[in-house]
């Protein structure tokens, strides 16, 4: 999680190659980095602290995939609240 001018942008790190998002598995769980996926249990509240979970919940956030490729550069996609990478020009980013 990153704070950047009072927005949240919750970021998942990738090697380029044949990493990516995780799909729900087995089926009962959510996919990696959908909104289910943020909130489920506690995971958010164990990586900020429960009182900057729920700020972030409140206030919302940013999917974000970085993927760094062999050379060093790193792209940066948005992610979609179901967890998957927005394609075309829609899903670029830059920090």
């Amino acid at each position: 999680m990153v704070e950047k001018d009072g927005q949240y942008f919750i970021v998942e790190g990738k090697y380029t190659g044949s990493a990516s998002l995780n799909p729900a598995e087995p089926p009962n769980l959510p996919r990696q980095m959908s909104d289910a996926w943020i909130t489920q249990g506690t995971r958010l509240a164990d990586a900020v602290g429960e009182t900057k979970a729920d700020e972030i919940l409140e206030i919302g956030y940013t999917r974000v995939l970085a993927k760094t490729a062999p050379d060093g550069t790193v792209v940066f996609r948005l992610i979609d609240s179901e967890g998957y990478v927005i394609k075309g020009s829609g899903g670029n980013w830059t920090p």
